[in-house]
């Protein structure tokens, strides 16, 4: 934290999936307008100058569900932050409600200077105004904007649905992701699926497939994730003992029957958290 004599200025960086396909607006791009402007204000006048950088890999700006932008408002709260620069409104928001509340309400009562360089927008300029008209309509805009992208961006993955593609990153054990962007079986991993689905069938129990697997040595998932370089947690202590649930999991997946599951669960509003 910065002394009582430091002035903090937080600099606020956003990518969302969507964003990230645009090089204006990639982390790099704006760290860089942000860290220029702020060397152009101490040339001006501004000492003491602390810089702080949050960034938002990933997060949509349709919520403030992000744990950068919430570490950044804990800090406002407490008195520690000065001013917040971003590059555009659409980066600290989509929400034009909740944008709102935060430049009408909480940074005024925390003197937090607020600018937006591509919307020529300082409040220390407006003298306890919040920029009226022209700023409400650039929040509504960037929301519709939001909105459609969404929409377009959903209708394009149900496009890919019907053709049967697999939208996931990571594919069922015994699966991988094939050219054509559908499942195809791992010819790695696939014999250890149609393995335990051959002991079951003969009057295995998930405990007793366990062990008929650690008796053949058979890395677990997570095991061999890791020895392809996809290393998600710590596998030191496996020793190829595959838990009982993931043998369960295996076993009780339709997947497993051929058939193709997708799109099971969606968000039912843009920003919403209700599936």
């Amino acid at each position: 934290m910065g002394s009582p004599l430091t002035y903090v200025i937080a600099l606020y960086i956003r990518l969302s999936t969507e964003d990230s396909k645009v090089g204006s607006f990639s982390i790099e791009n704006q760290r860089h307008t942000l860290r220029q402007y702020a060397e152009d204000m101490m040339m001006e006048g501004v000492k003491n100058v602390e810089l702080r950088e949050f960034v938002d890999n990933g997060y949509s700006g349709t919520n403030f569900e992000r744990p950068a932008v919430q570490e950044l408002l804990e800090l406002v709260r407490a008195g520690s932050i000065n001013c917040i620069i971003v590059k555009d409104f659409t980066r600290f928001g989509r929400n034009s409600i909740e944008v709102g509340y935060f430049m009408e309400m909480v940074f005024p009562l925390y003197n937090v200077r607020f600018i937006s360089i591509n919307d020529d927008f300082d409040s220390d300029q407006l003298h306890g105004d919040t920029g009226g008209i022209n700023v409400a309509f650039k929040y509504l805009i960037s929301e519709f904007y939001s909105r459609d992208l969404s929409i377009k961006y959903k209708s394009a993955k149900y496009v890919r649905f019907r053709r049967g593609e697999y939208q996931s990153k990571r594919c069922p054990y015994g699966y991988q992701k094939g050219a054509n962007g559908r499942m195809e079986p791992n010819e790695e991993t696939a014999p250890n699926v149609r393995l335990i689905f051959e002991l079951s069938r003969d009057g295995y129990s998930p405990k007793q497939i366990v062990k008929a697997l650690f008796e053949r040595g058979v890395l677990t998932p997570g095991e061999y994730k890791a020895a392809h370089g996809s290393c998600v947690h710590d596998v030191s202590r496996c020793h190829h003992i595959w838990p009982e649930s993931t043998v369960s999991n295996i076993l009780n997946d339709e997947r497993y029957t051929g058939t193709y599951i997708m799109g099971k669960r969606e968000v039912t509003e843009v920003g919403g958290h209700h599936v």
